[in-house]
């Protein structure tokens, strides 16, 4: 019998799916903050984890590993070089957040450009007249430029489209054809864009060359009046330099924060000061038909490594597993 471990609460229906199929025993680690025991992931023949890091030592000695299927997108909690020196391929569910992550992205964008929260705390406090300082604008007209046209990125420029917008995309793997195909304009230094883009949202994933990609000198080059988006990956942006921006230069635009350098954000965080940011707990992806599509295909994942049929698409690893077997 095979044996699956899950670190980390999944949607039923994933579980379901384990459960169910024959030759399959589950055991779940529920809160892996408290801990992953080494001796679980030793007698693993597949790990499926939510959150939670897996280290080098946790797998040195994981003889028995097949597959690890990622529930999620990214794989910054997984000692990818380690995995893909063994030979043990790493998935993840695809586009299934997709949908959520993009929609996010734009209900941050609206509700910045609206000044919702604001607007809304004035009427209750009995400051009907803030209508007349007409500081709320519109997004049709607006340039937009994402910085990485993956999946998420493509379905923010179709809901962006939707709104009028003139959408610009940053993404060297992405060619001018293809852009042009899908209704936005490739441009080859977003840097020198900047000056004309009003919302600027992150599509990246984070890996050494991204980290606080968005720093103190590409906040400069924006414009007073831009938002900032950032749904995609903690560390992506300088929080500091964010900070001191928004509540300076840049107090006329705003920013929407989903993913942090640290979770949970401290309290005492000096964005959740500024009432120009709009902030919630890296929860883009965490819809309810989301969960569920991440755990399903998570789960189905795990069953496809062990019976060695996965989707190609779907292994995070692909090249570097081709270039160890070279090796």
């Amino acid at each position: 019998m095979k044996h699956v471990l899950v670190i980390g609460q999944i949607h039923a229906a994933g579980l379901k799916i384990l459960n169910d199929h024959k030759g399959l025993s589950v055991a779940v680690i529920a809160d892996p903050g408290a801990g992953i025991p080494l001796a679980m992931v030793e007698d693993a023949d597949a790990i499926l984890i939510r959150y939670g890091v897996l280290s080098e030592a946790q797998i040195e000695h994981a003889d028995r590993l097949c597959v690890v299927s990622r529930h999620g997108v990214g794989c910054d909690n997984l000692p990818m070089d380690k995995l893909s020196a063994r030979g043990i391929p790493v998935t993840t569910v695809g586009p299934v957040n997709a949908i959520s992550v993009a929609e996010q992205t734009m209900a941050m964008m609206l509700s910045l450009s609206k000044r919702v929260a604001q607007y809304d705390q004035a009427v209750r406090n009995g400051n009907w007249s803030i209508r007349d300082g007409l500081s709320i604008s519109e997004l049709a007209g607006k340039t937009l430029l994402l910085l990485g046209f993956g999946r998420i990125g493509r379905e923010v420029a179709r809901r962006a489209r939707a709104f009028a917008m003139d959408i610009l995309i940053y993404d060297p793997f992405v060619s001018s054809a293809v852009a042009s195909a899908a209704g936005v304009v490739k441009v080859d230094d977003w840097r020198a864009v900047l000056g004309r883009v009003d919302v600027l949202s992150i599509h990246l994933p984070r890996i050494a060359e991204t980290r606080n990609i968005v720093d103190a000198g590409v906040l400069s080059a924006m414009k007073p009046t831009a938002i900032l988006i950032n749904t995609a990956r903690g560390g992506l942006v300088d929080e500091s330099a964010l900070y001191e921006a928004l509540h300076t230069r840049m107090a006329a635009g705003g920013a929407g924060i989903d993913t942090f350098e640290i979770e949970p954000l401290n309290l005492d965080a000096p964005l959740l000061s500024l009432p120009n940011v709009v902030v919630s707990p890296h929860s883009a992806a965490l819809t309810e038909e989301a969960a569920r599509r991440m755990g399903v295909v998570a789960a189905r994942n795990v069953i496809a490594g062990l019976e060695h049929r996965l989707d190609p698409e779907l292994v995070f690893n692909r090249e570097a597993l081709a270039e160890s077997t070279t090796r």
